[in-house]
């Protein structure tokens, strides 16, 4: 079952899934909700409640406050609907931006050179094309490992194009 998610001010109302957050569903839209860090440490992401239930999932407390819950403030990376909800949200109202809906993809590693003694060049083959701009990130998720992790996109969107590739650079940490 899903609920209703209508975000302000631009009147948009969209279907959220049992357990999907409200940054998730936005962005699966195409509409822009600033965020980072995606997992409730930051506070880029706070929108305000207007009405209906959320819960806040892992908010830090230091990034939503006691205080920011009471005012009806959460954080869109880590809140799940309870019921119908409408908040009100920081987002690109600008009728000329490009926003381009994240998608989920499949991939496999095609290629991996070492650039220094620690970072790897990577490169992903996809299952389908992929639409970005240069700037933009990929997360990734790996089969058996918890969490995702974000790499930016080191080729350019016409090499992305022509080959069906993309490159990430992974710095490669002990432990990490």
């Amino acid at each position: 079952m899903s609920q209703q998610l209508t975000i302000e001010p631009l009147g948009a109302t969209i279907d959220v899934e049992d357990g999907q957050t409200i940054l998730d569903a936005a962005l699966r839209q195409g509409i822009y909700i600033p965020h980072a860090c995606g997992h409730g440490l930051c506070g880029t992401c706070k929108v305000t409640v207007l009405g209906g239930d959320v819960d806040h999932g892992l908010a830090n407390p230091f990034a939503l406050m006691d205080f920011e819950r009471d005012e009806g403030k959460a954080l869109a990376c880590c809140a799940t609907l309870q019921s119908d909800v409408e908040i009100e949200a920081d987002v690109d109202e600008d009728p000329d931006a490009r926003i381009i809906p994240i998608s989920d993809f499949y991939c496999t590693v095609s290629r991996i050179e070492t650039m220094t003694p620690t970072i790897k060049a990577i490169w992903l083959k996809l299952d389908k094309p992929i639409d970005f701009q240069a700037g933009q990130y990929v997360q990734l998720a790996l089969p058996g490992i918890e969490g995702d992790r974000p790499f930016s996109i080191a080729n350019s969107p016409q090499d992305v194009a022509s080959s069906g590739e993309i490159e990430i650079n992974v710095r490669i940490i002990p432990g990490g």
